[in-house]
């Protein structure tokens, strides 16, 4: 058991090797923004006067940044902590098709259950827009594991700091995100069925974001594969 578990250790090191210094630099910063909007989740926590170990465990076994922020400001109003959860689990319905997408990389008698858990939108854009089936595993796991362990280390960190940090966009490292995704997609937009389907989907998502609570739309946009679908 342990020789098994020390070569997929290694085989999996071998792969990560294999990814270009520009997926590993974004993956890094990724990873440093998904670290300062966890201590503003931490912050907000302390704020609300919750105990360190609500955002903590949140952070540890939900990993789910949005769901996680609702879970928090429902309990701060005095909201049901059922409803908050049934609030965090619509908002992160899109997994499901994440799932279906990743099927591949995570197969596994136990990693499947792991890699169930790290599956987030950055882990999955970072693995699906590389160019062959081993790179797409090793950016996969590289950024899931990164996420699982930079996250809850912002969430801590941010409870002690308190409100010094109430939102990450005085930074402006919130516009990270957006900036790393876009230049991800811009290859697979050479293609006209995706960009039809991108376009379509975008559209659709600004049209219900003023309805829709945060990430619903998200999973609105992904009718907009029926446009890019080919004859």
């Amino acid at each position: 058991m342990e020789n098994r578990s020390l070569y997929h250790a290694m085989s999996t090191y071998s792969l990560i090797k294999k990814l270009s210094k520009d997926t590993t630099r974004s993956i890094f910063f990724v990873c440093l923004a998904t670290s300062v909007v966890g201590m503003s989740l931490g912050s907000l926590a302390a704020s609300y006067g919750l105990a360190l170990w609500i955002p903590l465990c949140l952070s540890v076994f939900v990993l789910a940044g949005t769901a996680e922020f609702i879970f928090i400001g429902f309990l701060a109003v005095g909201g049901s902590p059922i409803a908050a959860a049934i609030a965090g689990l619509l908002v992160n319905l899109r997994h499901l098709p994440f799932g279906i997408a990743v099927n591949e990389l995570i197969r596994g008698k136990y990693s499947r259950y792991f890699g169930a858990h790290i599956m987030n939108d950055e882990s999955v854009l970072f693995g699906m827009a590389q160019p062959d089936f081993e790179t797409k595993k090793a950016a996969y796991w590289l950024c899931g594991i990164s996420i699982m362990l930079s996250w809850p280390l912002g969430v801590t960190a941010g409870y002690f700091i308190g409100t010094a940090i109430p939102d990450p966009k005085t930074f402006g490292l919130d516009a990270i995100f957006p900036a790393i995704l876009i230049a991800l997609t811009f290859n697979a937009l050479k293609n006209k069925s995706t960009r039809k389907a991108a376009f379509a989907g975008s559209t659709l998502a600004l049209m219900t974001t003023p309805f829709l609570v945060s990430g619903l739309p998200i999973l609105i946009s992904l009718f907009g594969l029926i446009f890019g679908r080919k004859k």
